[in-house]
């Protein structure tokens, strides 16, 4: 067991609302019970490795596994116990001076959301090295993104059925030759439903949207030095290369290997909606 209380009794800075009061991490040591604890803040435990038990006096118990996060309300007892030999976690206890943040009892599993299990891991070791204003901002940041995760999978389970499942099948079966009519039969829908779905929930049809997606892991994949341009365009979906080309430079303005020499530069040209990005935040729910 390591852990740290940095912070003195302080306000935050300016420009950031959370201040933390301590952040640990544990390593399973033994079964041996400890008593039911609160803090005068919030917690939010990260799971990294092994299974554990969580018990909170109110009753609700969380089987908690790898990728899980769960976010303790201020001052609510609870107990961690069963851990499994190579149990670890890590914690970050702090409090929210603009009091807009959702400290609701509840736990999330993060899957393909790689960012905050990142970030939280990092705040530990930003404040074992006294480094906690910087810890705050990146608290504050990961923050946001378990909300846009939260709101994005809500926005999910509000969808229609088949709209829900022919998004599935694009973000999982992208980089196949996948047409909109074996979309719409997968999705147990009409080829016109679909189109139909898909302009009210994005403002583009669903050709449309594949396109934008592949365009975004082609985008990524122009990243990586070890792909020539056709690996890229295999990578992303597309079974001619001319046709990627051609494709791409419609879409951003430049070509593939323009783009890869200055992805910066071109940042500003993509023509993506913010809720491409907003949904696919949330993909891992699916």
């Amino acid at each position: 067991m390591d852990v740290l209380f940095p912070q003195p009794e302080e306000s935050p800075s300016p420009d950031v609302s959370f201040l933390i009061s301590h952040s640990g991490h544990y390593e399973f040591v033994d079964n041996v019970p400890r008593p039911m604890h609160s803090h005068r803040g919030a917690e939010v435990v990260l799971f990294t490795r092994g299974s554990c038990e969580t018990r909170v006096e109110s009753g609700e118990h969380f089987h908690c596994v790898p990728d899980m996060l769960l976010i303790l309300p201020p001052g609510l007892r609870h107990i961690q116990y069963d851990n499994s030999t190579d149990c670890e976690t890590y914690y970050t206890v702090f409090e929210d001076f603009s009091g807009t943040a959702d400290f609701t009892l509840r736990s999330i599993r993060l899957q393909e959301e790689t960012h905050i299990a990142r970030w939280l891991t990092e705040i530990y070791e930003l404040c074992r090295e006294h480094e906690f204003q910087e810890a705050s901002h990146l608290l504050a940041a990961a923050w946001l993104r378990i909300e846009r995760l939260e709101a994005a999978r809500a926005r999910c389970i509000d969808m229609h059925p088949a709209l829900r499942q022919a998004l599935a099948e694009m973000l999982h079966h992208y980089a196949e030759d996948l047409s909109i009519t074996e979309i719409a039969r997968r999705s147990n829908a009409s080829v016109s439903l679909i189109h139909q779905l898909f302009r009210r929930q994005f403002g583009m049809g669903p050709r449309r949207f594949l396109i934008a997606l592949r365009m975004r892991e082609a985008r990524a994949a122009l990243l990586n030095p070890n792909f020539n341009i056709s690996d890229v365009a295999r990578e992303s979906g597309f079974r001619s290369t001319n046709y990627f080309i051609r494709l791409f430079k419609e879409f951003h303005g430049v070509t593939p290997n323009t783009y890869r020499r200055s992805p910066d530069q071109f940042a500003d040209r993509l023509k993506l909606t913010e809720k491409l990005f907003d949904f696919s935040a949330g993909r891992s729910d699916f």
